[in-house]
């Protein structure tokens, strides 16, 4: 593609070499909207057992926490001793947590159970979380067969451990993936099913080739095979899909299991979402960056390409064309053909479609769900097109946990930065006499605005204050 597009510059020309490289940017764009779509909805596959089974294995809870509200974190402790799973520990470590309020309700708690739980706290520890789940390593019993790794504001299940160890004992899975189920509120409907989305597609879609990554809570860890690789990997800010490379790259067998083992809590905020976004799409492209060296089947390296780029989207090229339009316009004289805005638009487009269709291909649901679903997805679109950039280039980044504090988001975080661009492009094609096109940009622009309003109704002020928990299991989505 590059080399064509260089060729031709010299044949025919820049403007036509712009039209060729937006075309064939378009075409890829297609192809990838239509791989993903039927990614997404192939059949399970099942793990194989064999006979070897342990009774009660050793099973060990990590639960590692930075700057987590002491009440928040202390209901996930004690659901967690209230399993009716005889032989497991709970082994808690607090890291980097400067404020002595946060973390000391939390060791007292955790003190009052010296024969189950282990608390530790760490002023300093580096490596981000992978850092302080490494130091839980060293903390846990000798004994230990299996980790499940527990974030601080998940509420398990009593019967959770018991189905966990039974679906992956007897099995040569390193690690088995459960659903990061939440909590589900009448007014959030659309980031629930925005973020259930990746387990009932990528996830379960990745168990055809055995190579479902983990995603760092609700996962069933087997300990030799976690030593193996020498324990968590510290070099991305997404070290849980950085270890499912590692045991793939090692020829272990990853897995999901659809399993509904507990609830955690959703970001409060839209600052929160798009930070956590920004998060997992900066880490999952480092990860990719370091799986391109590694030699898997084929079939496991789309697996893992499509878990990996489910937050991700090519809007950058578009989005950058857009601003390059704009300024030619503005700046200069030339005759710009009507070919450029309308391969422009037309990315866009080729973008909302596809994700809507990967929405509403989702049959657990109805129509309304996910269309709500494919609006929050819609929003974040402009850090899932840039976070990438950024980690390709090695901007640097920080580990930013997800703040589970109460937060409120006010007008100025709805994000406006797409619709903005394609209403002032919409003026200038109006301005020079493309009406057609105009009136074509208006109304991508206007569904951009749509889903970012949106977004902001899911976490307004009434929202947050005034939350209608539904009981799970009257919740009409599980991945």
């Amino acid at each position: 593609m590059i080399l064509a597009v260089i060729l031709s510059y010299f044949v025919v020309g820049f403007e036509t070499t712009l039209i060729i490289f937006l075309s064939l940017l378009s075409l890829l764009m297609l192809v990838e909207s239509i791989v993903r779509v039927r990614f997404c909805r192939r059949q399970n596959k099942s793990l194989s057992k064999s006979s070897k089974f342990e009774k009660s294995p050793k099973v060990s809870i990590h639960i590692a926490i930075c700057n987590e509200p002491s009440d928040l974190v202390i209901k996930t402790v004690r659901a967690a001793l209230q399993l009716n799973y005889e032989n497991y520990e709970i082994v808690v470590l607090d890291n980097n947590t400067s404020d002595k309020k946060l973390w000391k309700p939390v060791r007292e708690f955790c003190n009052r159970y010296p024969e189950k739980v282990i608390f530790k706290h760490f002023d300093r520890l580096d490596g981000y979380k992978a850092g302080a789940l490494n130091q839980c390593l060293k903390l846990m019993h000798p004994d230990t067969k299996y980790i499940f790794t527990v974030d601080a504001d998940y509420i398990l299940k009593p019967d959770s451990l018991s189905k966990a160890v039974a679906t992956i004992d007897g099995t040569d899975a390193a690690v088995v993936q459960f659903p990061q189920h939440y909590t589900l509120h009448h007014e959030r409907h659309g980031l629930f099913n925005e973020l259930e989305h990746f387990f009932s597609g990528y996830a379960q879609a990745g168990n055809r080739s055995l190579s479902t990554l983990p995603t760092g809570t609700l996962s069933m860890i087997r300990v030799a095979s976690l030593l193996s690789v020498s324990g968590w990997p510290t070099e991305s800010l997404t070290e849980d899909a950085h270890l499912g490379i590692k045991f793939l790259s090692e020829k272990f067998t990853t897995y999901f299991s659809n399993q509904i083992l507990g609830q955690g809590v959703m970001p409060g905020s839209i600052a929160d979402l798009r930070k956590q976004r920004h998060r997992w799409v900066y880490g999952n492209t480092q990860c990719f960056l370091k799986f391109c060296s590694l030699r898997v089947k084929d079939q496991c390296k789309l697996s893992v390409f499509m878990q990996l780029s489910a937050w991700v989207n090519l809007l950058s090229f578009p989005i950058l064309f857009s601003l390059l339009y704009i300024l030619a316009e503005i700046f200069t004289k030339w005759q710009i053909s009507d070919w450029i805005p309308m391969l422009i638009l037309g990315q866009f487009s080729i973008y909302v479609f596809g994700k809507l269709f990967l929405f509403l291909s989702n049959r657990k649901n109805t129509f309304q769900y996910n269309f709500k679903a494919f609006l929050i997805h819609i929003a974040l679109s402009f850090e899932m097109a840039f976070s990438p950039i950024m980690a390709v280039v090695g901007m640097p980044a920080s580990f930013v946990t997800t703040s589970k504090f109460a937060s409120v988001s006010s007008l100025k975080h709805i994000p406006l930065r797409i619709p903005v661009l394609l209403l002032i492009m919409t003026m200038l094609l109006f301005a020079v006499g493309k009406t057609g096109i105009a009136m074509y940009s208006l109304q991508v622009s206007l569904l951009f605005l749509l889903s970012g309003i949106y977004l902001y109704s899911e976490f307004t002020p009434k929202t947050i204050n005034q939350l209608k928990i539904i009981p799970d299991e009257n919740s009409h989505s599980r991945a």
